[in-house]
């Protein structure tokens, strides 16, 4: 069975899958153009930013491979503050590139096909950066208002975590607690219920 990644039913399933798929996407043929651009150009830039769109496509494989075992239709792909430094490190990164590129193109203006080349390149780096934009800012405007909470429809995102394969990161478990949950996936509150009906019947 096919990844989520090469499944092209993901584009239809919300808003976050869509340009996340579209972020991965974007990899290959940007790869090849600006592979090609930097071979035939010998120049740097802007060849090298296929190395923040590799880490912009690798991120967003991730999280959709991640959001497939969480199994939830929105969380798992934005909403924690990890992916908030995520997508803001990789939109400067692109955005830093992209000024590079607009800076040192034009002085490849000898050899039209070139800079055509490159500019056609540039354009995938574009598409990454305004949707890693796009989630930055969704995400600050969710928390400046008052009574957003993060997705809970699963225990991982109740949780606040962002798992990659083996590895997990738990807010909650870098302050120290953990939230348990049921079968569910509600908070278990019996070990806090015990405790109250035991200091009562000690009354």
């Amino acid at each position: 069975m096919a990844g989520p990644m090469l499944n092209l039913t993901v584009f239809t399933k919300s808003s976050y899958h869509a340009l996340r798929a579209i972020s991965l996407a974007t990899f290959p043929p940007g790869f090849l153009i600006l592979l090609l651009q930097g071979i035939f150009s010998k120049c740097v830039n802007p060849a090298i930013g296929i190395v923040p769109l590799f880490f912009s496509s690798a991120y967003s494989a991730l999280l959709l491979a991640n959001e497939k075992k969480c199994g939830c239709q929105a969380s798992g792909l934005t909403g924690t503050p990890i992916h908030l430094v995520f997508d803001l490190l990789l939109g400067v990164g692109l955005l830093v590139c992209l000024i590079l590129d607009w800076i040192f193109i034009p002085d490849g203006w000898a050899d039209r096909s070139l800079v055509m080349l490159g500019t056609y390149g540039t354009n995938f780096l574009i598409c990454n950066f305004l949707i890693h934009l796009y989630f930055v800012l969704t995400q600050i405007l969710e928390a400046l208002q008052p009574g957003t909470y993060y997705p809970t429809s699963c225990p991982q995102c109740q949780g606040r975590s962002f798992s990659v394969g083996k590895y997990k990161l738990n807010a909650d478990l870098l302050s120290g607690y953990a939230p348990l949950l049921d079968g569910e996936g509600r908070p278990n509150n019996s070990a806090g219920e015990a405790v109250v009906d035991e200091g009562e019947s000690a009354v």
